[in-house]
């Protein structure tokens, strides 16, 4: 309701219309009855223009007021005494004048403005109800961090917590979509880091030794080194000085060579026999036919040697040549071990296959596929490292369990491959690198560019002297590499 007083005019109160922009307040009860009148209440005066408000200086009326309804031709019954409290009630009286009311006297209203007024009162009372039970506040109520969760919606009346439904098949595929898609994120990150560039062993660990003939095997002894072009020149070095001591011609054609503490022998595939040179007088010593020679290995005395073209493996007596033993391996032999522990161990190029040849019997015990073309090999802490020079690979076999444990991949064309200490060497000559290998965990460690060309790169490698020795063909160098202690 407004507060502004109303206004006059030729001193008659008009009655208080409701505003059109301000409702209403609240009728709320009241607990004050006023008790009835003495007399009967005089009659109504006759109707005039317009409804008159009690004046200015009439006593007040009591905070609530009991409303009658208000006969036209007759002058109001006066009301029974109330023996309790009641509530004050509302009786819309007919348009016209209202009659001047005294203290306790009924008073009777518009009927029009009244119910209209009465519709607002009911929306204002309908709108406070509502706003007192969600709690005077539209928006949703911020529940305190502390504050103890009611019951949830899927919870029952008896305690029992409902089950939710099973996802659908279309929240199935999305969720299996986004795994997915974050395997996809891993595994590309995962090939970034393989693909990372590997490091080169520093310079200052390289050392290329030049030789007058071109050179492709390598072999070493405590005293000197051996090395042998692919058209039989040879060469000593001073492992000492790094100088060259002797050079000469020894073969017609070289596959393999092997120094030992007397002797540097050489197979000459082309001329099909087996060379021994003297290493102090650095001259041929002697000759012994054998067809295709390739792999040749030290059998105490003896030598075994493999024959390329003749598929067969043989232990050849070292100070005539005749041949003692030998055994069909069903292919082309190339690489040959001798090991204290585990017998012999022949790489064959046209299978695969890695086989054991027992060295009492003379037979073949075990066959193990280890890849294509192996033409490398060597033996280290009861493990076979081959080569496979058309896989452009190294496969690591356990030789007590007669299997394959790790497949590395190095690069085009490995061709030779030896382990000093923690670490197995690999001449990888078609890609012209050098490749080191952490023999615990295979990890490539690095990878050292030599130089590649038309007419070979690195091939032939050994180790002896604290060093790495790995023969460059087509650069008539070798290079020697020497890693800082720790």
């Amino acid at each position: 309701m407004s507060d502004t007083t109303p206004s006059t005019d030729s001193g008659v109160l008009r009655p208080f219309m409701p505003s059109e922009t301000e409702p209403l307040p609240p009728v709320e009860p009241s607990s004050v009855v006023v008790p009835p009148p003495p007399s009967p209440a005089p009659a109504p005066p006759e109707p005039t223009a317009a409804p008159v408000m009690p004046p200015a200086d009439a006593p007040a009326a009591p905070a609530a007021v009991e409303l009658v309804p208000q006969v036209a031709d007759s002058a109001a019954e006066p009301a029974p005494a109330s023996p309790t409290p009641r509530a004050a009630s509302v009786v819309a009286a007919p348009a016209g004048d209202l009659p001047a009311a005294a203290s306790g006297d009924t008073v009777s209203i518009p009927r029009k403005p009244f119910l209209i007024g009465a519709g607002i009162v009911v929306l204002i009372i309908a709108a406070l109800t509502a706003l007192w039970l969600t709690g005077g506040d539209s928006s949703e109520p911020e529940v305190a961090a502390d504050a103890v969760p009611s019951t949830s919606a899927a919870e029952t009346v008896d305690g029992d917590v409902a089950v939710d439904p099973p996802p659908t098949q279309e929240e199935f595929d999305a969720v299996s979509a986004e795994l997915a898609t974050s395997q996809d994120r891993v595994t590309e990150l995962e090939t970034e880091l393989l693909v990372q560039p590997i490091p080169a062993l520093p310079g200052t660990a390289l050392r290329r030794i030049v030789v007058a003939a071109d050179a492709k095997f390598v072999s070493v002894n405590a005293d000197s080194v051996a090395v042998v072009g692919p058209f039989g020149a040879y060469a000593a070095i001073d492992p000492a000085t790094n100088s060259v001591t002797a050079t000469g011609q020894v073969a017609s054609g070289a596959t393999r060579v092997m120094r030992t503490s007397s002797a540097v022998w050489t197979t000459n595939y082309a001329g099909g026999e087996i060379v021994r040179v003297d290493p102090i007088a650095n001259e041929v010593h002697s000759t012994f036919p054998f067809p295709g020679p390739d792999g040749i290995a030290k059998d105490d005395s003896n030598l075994i040697v493999a024959s390329h073209d003749g598929s067969f493996v043989a232990r050849v007596n070292s100070a005539d040549g005749e041949i003692m033993n030998q055994v069909d391996v069903q292919g082309k032999p190339t690489a040959v071990v001798v090991t204290a522990d585990h017998g012999i161990w022949v790489a064959i190029f046209d299978t695969g296959e890695l086989v054991q040849i027992d060295p009492q019997t003379f037979e073949v015990t075990e066959r193990v596929i280890v890849g294509a073309g192996p033409v490398g090999l060597t033996v280290h802490a009861g493990m076979a490292w081959v080569a496979n020079h058309e896989e452009d690979t190294v496969a690591v076999v356990d030789l007590d369990a007669a299997e394959v444990i790790e497949t590395i991949a190095v690069g085009a064309g490995p061709t030779e491959v030896a382990v000093q200490g923690d670490h197995a060497w690999v001449t990888v000559t078609d890609a012209g690198n050098l490749i080191q290998i952490d023999t615990e965990t295979f990890e490539v460690l690095t990878q050292t560019p030599l130089g590649a060309s038309s007419r070979g790169g690195p091939t032939g490698i050994a180790v002896g002297n604290g060093s790495v020795w790995v023969a460059v063909q087509g650069e008539r160098s070798v290079v020697r590499v020497t890693l800082p202690e720790g």
